[in-house]
């Protein structure tokens, strides 16, 4: 079946296309300029990572000397502490099943006992490259808008939670650069994937009924309910599984041993179902990007057997899912005539407050936004996550948030480039697809509207930057 597949016109013409668009990118200045690593050369002369890193560095490389010292360092209980892979590993696993502050409390944990570390064996391991430095600037900008805001209290809350997820993502970087504690925070990861889509499956036949909330039942009479699991949001789930499906592949393409490769196939399963049942069309257009992403990088093949798949799909699925798909764009459908309205009304807004926008926090932008929307008066986001860091941040922390994305996104695509055929590149790949995949998502939805999808968005940055890091077996030239 495989070779008539791979022997088929539609494959072989589908294959040659793609095989001449990479050999046209490979090509291009384009190409060549986002394959260079020339970022880091450059921040790493500005003024601002200097200052960066000399405060950073005296923060954490506290050296303790003298006898009292080495007593402290050889302490049975800080040194206990100071096994920080601990947090990392447990708030991986907990993120979409505990409530927010509970992963809020974790990743302070974890961040006291990096703190400890630190101070025992005197090794301050997080890299000031260009990411880390543009990431800062960003938490910075986030502090700088939090305190302006026209609802500071509110916005600062919203900052502290956001802080104490960006700082985690750094500590994430640092704990999954060592290739065996990598391969544990990968796997939990997707071990906690598989049981938040076995509660979906679960909830589909026999949870409550409030999936009905987010449906316009005068258009969609045949869906009975939204899966939304442990994130009280279809949307929400759908994004966090459209994060974790590339990585189920990557892991079923890496692994050699059959029962390895079915579990793995089986997780990626149950979250295909998953995402079909959050009905959620964002994210189905995500995931078809995030797939020719993948396919295009790691293996063409795969791309001619989606294509095969896409063509079947529309005989063996429910007409509920088609018609759900098909009405993409249609302004009959109350949710995306709402959402018009909604930007509409956000831009109205933006006219006013696009230099230093409103203020971070969605309490902050619903004490603004009724004074400019249209028929949608009431709305907790823009619906749009550009439009609504736009609108929080200004002109200025949107520019420096693209800066972020680009620049983590151009690392993971070099840690894939470095090595195409190990693992560690492939799950680079599958990392970057899934957050391309998500990011054209974000132009249906806010994002960052739930805190510990906002705690994942940055997790799965942290380990496409750690994956990189394994790919190109970079040995941690501390900061000092």
């Amino acid at each position: 079946m495989t070779n008539f597949i791979e022997s088929s016109i539609i494959f072989s013409g589908i294959k040659k296309l793609f095989d001449k668009i990479s050999k046209k990118w490979n090509e291009s200045q384009i190409g060549w300029l986002v394959t260079r690593n020339l970022n880091d050369v450059k921040s790493e002369s500005s003024y601002v990572y200097k200052i960066l890193n000399f405060l950073i560095n005296k923060t954490f490389s506290i050296n303790i000397g003298g006898s009292c010292g080495e007593k402290i360092k050889n302490s049975v209980i800080l040194n206990a502490l100071s096994h920080y892979e601990v947090g990392v590993y447990l708030l991986i696993f907990l993120i979409p099943i505990i409530p927010t502050m509970a992963c809020v409390s974790i990743a302070l944990i974890t961040l006291f006992l990096f703190f400890i570390n630190s101070i025992i064996k005197n090794d301050f391991n997080i890299k000031i490259d260009a990411f880390v430095l543009v990431t800062l600037i960003l938490l910075i900008t986030i502090f700088v808008y939090s305190i302006t805001s026209y609802s500071y209290i509110a916005s600062l809350k919203v900052f502290l939670v956001y802080a104490s997820f960006i700082i985690f993502m750094l500590i994430t970087i640092s704990c999954g650069c060592d290739k065996k504690r990598f391969n544990i925070m990968i796997n939990l990861f997707i071990l906690s994937g598989f049981v938040v889509s076995l509660y979906g499956i679960y909830q589909k036949f026999f949870g409550n009924n409030l999936g009905h909330a987010w449906i316009d039942t005068s258009m969609f009479t045949d869906i009975s309910m939204r899966v939304y699991s442990t994130f009280g949001n279809p949307n929400v789930f759908g994004q966090f599984l459209l994060l974790l499906i590339p990585i189920c592949g990557a892991m079923i393409y890496n692994s050699r041993r059959l029962l390895v490769k079915f579990y793995y196939f089986l997780v990626m399963t149950f979250s295909l179902c998953c995402i079909v049942l959050t009905h959620s069309r964002g994210c189905w257009i995500g995931l078809i990007l995030s797939v020719i992403i993948f396919a295009f990088l790691v293996d063409k093949k795969i791309l001619g057997f989606c294509v095969i798949a896409f063509l079947i799909l529309p005989f063996v699925l429910p007409d509920s899912i088609i018609n759900r798909f098909l009405s993409i764009g249609n302004m009959g459908d109350s949710s995306t005539s709402y959402r018009v309205n909604i930007w509409l009304g956000t831009l109205n807004m933006l006219k006013d407050y696009w230099l230093f926008g409103v203020g971070v926090g969605t309490e902050t932008f619903n004490k603004v936004y009724p004074l400019y929307s249209l028929e949608a008066a009431f709305a907790l986001h823009s619906h749009n996550f550009y439009l609504q860091v736009f609108s929080e941040l200004g002109i200025s922390g949107l520019i420096t948030f693209v800066i972020c994305m680009a620049i983590s996104l151009k690392k993971i695509l070099i840690g894939y480039l470095v090595d195409k055929k190990s693992k560690y590149g492939i799950i680079c790949a599958a990392i970057l697809a899934g957050m391309v995949g998500l990011l054209l998502e974000g132009m249906f939805d806010y994002v960052w509207y739930n805190f510990r999808f906002f705690a994942i968005f940055w997790l799965v940055i942290g380990l496409g930057i750690a994956a990189r890091r394994c790919a190109c077996d970079e040995d941690f030239t501390h900061n000092k």
